[in-house]
């Protein structure tokens, strides 16, 4: 790793840094509050609450990825950065930043869990992919880490799509994959792939997600090597 790769990657993580901060804290206060709710709701009979984490922090991660491209790019080549040092440096950085939020996701999910238990909050309850395998600390972090690297790619190269090609390209391929999406589920061979794919999922389900996110990524290099400063509207 090269001293412009390093100084680009320390310039992206500062930038998260304060924004995940703030994310992590709005998650936490939300977590605490609606089980300071099922504390007083214990009396009620069947009464419960579902919470997923995951749900919160994959649309974090697919955020920073469509951000990586129109919020860091134009500013890397104003640096004079090369673009297969960006490129090469945003697979880094989608790799560091996913496991990174899939650690803090799956430990805060570990201690509040602990913390329940011990004020006797039993009507909180944890849902979570990692369901499927496993539920526990370790599994749950590299279930996350997976899925949330083909977020990060799959919006990492839309929004790749949108800068090059501007609104109308962009718009024209989301509007094609939406149309194929409405098809498959009113002819239902969409729905049956989903239902197979959940019924019978395996840690390599996961590891498969991962793999599409390196293709989503490499895919995605003809549109950074022809970059420019200004994006098409």
């Amino acid at each position: 790793m090269n001293n412009q790769i390093k100084g680009m990657f320390y310039y992206y993580t500062v930038d998260v840094v304060r924004t995940a901060k703030i994310f992590f804290s709005i998650l936490t206060g939300i977590i605490i509050a609606s089980a300071i709710i099922c504390y007083l709701l214990l009396g009620v009979d069947e009464f419960k609450m579902y919470f997923a984490i995951p749900f919160a922090t994959y649309f974090n991660v697919g955020i920073v990825g469509f951000q990586l491209v129109k919020g860091n790019v134009p500013f890397g080549l104003k640096m004079g950065a090369t673009r297969k040092n960006m490129y090469v440096m945003q697979l880094y950085f989608m790799f560091a930043y996913s496991l990174a939020i899939a650690f803090i996701g799956s430990t805060l999910q570990q201690v509040t869990e602990w913390l329940f238990q011990a004020v006797g909050v039993t009507n909180y309850i944890y849902v979570h992919p990692a369901m499927f395998l496993t539920d526990n600390w370790i599994m749950r972090i590299v279930v996350d880490a997976l899925v949330m690297f083909l977020i990060m790619a799959v919006l990492y190269y839309i929004a790749l799509l949108f800068y090059r090609t501007g609104l109308v390209g962009g718009g024209t391929v989301l509007g094609v994959l939406m149309v194929v999406t409405l098809y498959g589920a009113f002819e239902g061979w969409l729905v049956d792939a989903v239902v197979n794919l959940f019924s019978d999922v395996t840690i390599m389900t996961f590891v498969s997600m991962f793999f599409i996110g390196i293709v989503f990524y490499l895919i995605g290099f003809p549109f950074m090597r022809k970059i420019t400063i200004v994006n098409r509207r």
